[in-house]
């Protein structure tokens, strides 16, 4: 080949051995022998670590020491059958119900207390879930938000719905609560009239096109008001590390547990880029 057309060949695939899509592999070699599961996790109430685990849920809040978290922001997978390799047939609903009340009794126990959790969940399960945390934590609201982008359009049958939940719950009565930070962030409102501070209507989050699921305003704004700098967060249900990633800029502390390898390279990759 000439001199002239290999300076203008470009290759079709740059890294044509990407097993991973967002993952290239100089970040393969680079997160992958740093992967912790929950055999790694060693913490006493005096030594604590910041880090992200492949693990179950359950497997993960056991290896914590108790009284040990601040703030749990956590997104329960609706069908967690399809995260789990180890599990060879779907969960029945009693199932579900279970798993969710062992893995929120260990929460309790690890939170601080005056800790608080806050729980994203839809409308399906949201009625479950507020039993459920009323059985071991103190419920002090239900959160609504605004969760359908602006450029999405609404397709249904019947009603159709744009909202999601979040419950705001704590380990007791005397919890830390920034009330001058939760308000709307805007001086304007629907109705023309003043905002409502520390109102539990998030209508003015939601995720702008091309953010993801959990928008970075939604988490910011829990932040702000349940914790402080420095405090320790804990996501039991890591993902690509959304929660982590909006912690660690935020100058708190972070553990994140998942048990999908794929997904956990990533939540390292960019959490370690934030």
């Amino acid at each position: 080949m000439p001199e002239e057309s290999k300076e203008a060949f470009t290759p079709l695939f740059s890294n044509p051995l990407e097993p991973y899509p967002g993952l290239t592999i100089n970040d393969l070699n680079r997160y992958l022998p740093a992967v912790q599961t929950a055999e790694d996790i060693n913490m006493t109430p005096d030594s604590m670590s910041e880090g992200l685990f492949l693990a179950d849920v359950i497997d993960g809040l056991k290896k914590l020491p108790e009284n040990s978290i601040d703030l749990i922001i956590a997104q329960p997978p609706e069908d967690p059958w399809t995260e789990n390799d180890n599990r060879p047939e779907k969960m029945t609903l009693q199932d579900f119900y279970q798993w969710n009340d062992n893995w929120l009794q260990e929460s309790m126990r690890v939170l601080q207390p005056t800790g608080a959790i806050y729980l994203l969940c839809g409308w399906r399960y949201s009625g479950m879930y507020h039993a459920l945390l009323s059985n071991h934590l103190k419920v002090q609201s239900r959160i609504t938000w605004n969760n359908i982008p602006s450029d999405r359009q609404l397709k249904s049958a019947t009603w159709g719905n744009q909202v999601s939940d979040i419950w705001f719950a704590t380990k007791t009565n005397d919890f830390l609560f920034n009330q001058n930070c939760v308000q709307k962030e805007s001086n304007e409102s629907d109705f023309n009239e003043r905002p409502i501070v520390n109102s539990n209507f998030w209508a003015d989050i939601r995720p702008l096109p091309g953010e993801e699921s959990i928008p970075d305003r939604l988490v910011n704004r829990v932040l702000r008001a349940s914790s402080f700098k420095l405090n320790w967060v804990l996501d039991p249900f890591l993902g690509e590390g959304i929660i982590g990633r909006i912690s660690k800029k935020a100058g708190r502390r972070f553990i994140g547990f998942g048990n999908n390898k794929d997904k956990l390279l990533m939540a390292m990759k960019k959490i370690d880029q934030s």
